[in-house]
């Protein structure tokens, strides 16, 4: 509570009280939903359990749905800048990783979520709850969503903004660049020509990467049409056991790039997973009002928030050492590129030959995850009745292209 006071001001020391009980439930259950969280709660702090899910139930509904005169709801989009701030409190790194990407809940929910990447994980910090049939543009909510984070970085941070090509487009481009950070957006090559800076003709982007591997990256004008048309930095690359190589457009000078960063992205991958059945098991949830839903993921984000920082803590100060032999660390293992198909329409997630490590720089093979092993840490700890040891967010180093040098101009 003390914490999340500092870190959430603008909340009532109610709102506070109940933030800190759910999200610290969830990680007692093992689960977000409703009764299981209060079932555990009411056990551990010896309530009972109607009481418990009552309070609970009441921190996530809207002022309409509670009864007396002064109850009042909880402004979740109010939050989401301090939440970007407390995960930056302690961040030990001049660099920063966001990723943008839509996430489905059946035939129920849409989330649109940004998370900060972070160890293999991806910890939220805004986001919007849609209905699954609801029909409308997404630009509106992803505008919204980042006019919430103007002036929440510190200037020395380098952010760089993270969104396959599904999401891209030439405003988000623009409205990342508003925002202060640098957009690294992949594209599609259909349609797509590009001509570099200095040149007179454009040219289709699939002709600059003629073979494997090859790389290339300048800066230049990217679309011939005048609608679509883009003053930007293109990056490509093109590695071994891929059909098809990565093509991003950012606003960095191609010689303060690397095409490599991209590999950040399937971290919120495996943070949508950790929301689900890998963590907090949100598909088992019956909630049907996204506004209630919006409120559960704030408490969700708390709770991952602890659990990967302790996670990460531990395996810092090497206090859980794997048992099996250590394999390549790096820069490239924690960054697996998205998984593509091959010739048989499969999908391969093994690592380009240019993104594996030198064997020089190992570390001791993950057996969990920072979040697996966080909750685990977490769990124990209050089972002995001990106090959470102290820890903090360390970021690793992004991965890096290794010898293969990005050519300057097309073949």
């Amino acid at each position: 509570m003390a914490e999340l006071e500092t870190a959430f001001p603008h909340l009532s020391r109610p709102q506070i009280k109940v933030l800190a009980q759910y999200s610290l439930g969830m990680v007692l259950a093992g689960r977000c939903g409703l009764s299981c969280v209060a079932y555990a709660l009411a056990q551990w702090l010896g309530q009972k359990f109607d009481a418990v899910r009552e309070r609970l139930r009441d921190w996530y509904c809207g002022a309409s749905d509670k009864s007396g005169r002064k109850r009042r709801q909880l402004d979740v989009e109010s939050c989401f800048a301090p939440l970007l701030a407390w995960v930056l409190r302690d961040w030990d790194s001049s660099d920063l990783a966001i990723a943008l990407d839509a996430t489905t809940l059946g035939k129920r929910f849409v989330v649109l979520a940004i998370s900060v990447m972070y160890r293999a994980c991806a910890i939220p910090v805004a986001w919007v709850v849609l209905p699954a049939a609801a029909k409308g543009a997404w630009k509106p909510h992803w505008l919204g969503l980042l006019q919430r984070f103007k002036q929440v970085v510190p200037p020395h941070l380098r952010v760089i903004v993270l969104a396959d090509r599904g999401l891209y487009a030439k405003w988000l481009f623009k409205a990342i660049v508003a925002v202060g950070w640098h957009p690294f957006l992949r594209i599609n090559t259909a349609n797509a020509d590009f001509k570099p800076q200095g040149d007179d003709a454009y040219m289709p982007i699939t002709s600059l990467l003629p073979q494997v591997p090859s790389a290339y990256s300048a800066s230049g004008m990217m679309f011939r049409s005048s609608e679509a048309r883009l003053n930007c930095t293109l990056m490509a690359r093109w590695s071994e056991g891929y059909e098809e190589g990565w093509f991003v457009l950012t606003d960095l000078p191609a010689q303060l790039a690397d095409c490599a960063w991209y590999g950040l992205r399937s971290w919120i991958e495996r943070g949508f997973k950790l929301t689900k059945s890998g963590g907090w098991n949100w598909q088992d949830t019956r909630m049907t009002d996204p506004q209630r839903a919006s409120r559960q993921w704030l408490a969700m984000a708390v709770a991952s928030m602890l659990v990967v920082r302790q996670g990460a803590t531990q395996e810092l100060e090497g206090q859980c050492k794997p048992a099996e032999s250590p394999q390549p660390i790096i820069h490239a293992q924690k960054a697996l590129p998205e998984p593509c198909e091959n010739a048989a329409g499969q999908e391969s997630s093994q690592a380009p030959a240019a993104l594996m490590p030198s064997t020089a720089m190992r570390r001791p093979r993950r057996i969990l995850s920072i979040f697996r092993a966080g909750l685990l840490l977490v769990q124990s700890v209050i089972a002995a009745n001990l106090p959470l040891p102290c820890a903090h967010l360390a970021p690793e180093p992004w991965p890096q292209s290794g010898g293969l040098a990005a050519a300057n101009q097309p073949p």
